[in-house]
């Protein structure tokens, strides 16, 4: 992963609201396309969240990332789940 990736991704979600986190791991449901920039954007959005200590747990496993759902976060107890339409 590339370091600079990761930091420039990193300050921008540090400066962001959780529903902008949010937004963020919304806009990547469904893209399956990879390279270095994702892998340092997917790791530092979930990095963020931990940080500010958000359950992850529905769409992180502690390796892999999911982005198979769109999620919605839980203010009262700061889970991420599955979104339900």
């Amino acid at each position: 992963m590339n370091n600079s990736f990761y930091n420039d991704f990193a300050a921008r979600f540090a400066a962001g609201t959780l529903t902008s986190l949010v937004e963020s791991f919304n806009n990547q449901v469904g893209n399956r396309g990879f390279n270095s920039m994702r892998a340092a954007h997917d790791r530092a959005l979930i990095d963020e969240f931990v940080r500010r200590g958000v359950d992850v747990s529905a769409v992180f496993d502690g390796t892999t990332i999911s982005f198979a759902h769109y999620v919605e976060l839980d203010n009262n107890s700061l889970v991420i789940k599955n979104k339900i339409n």
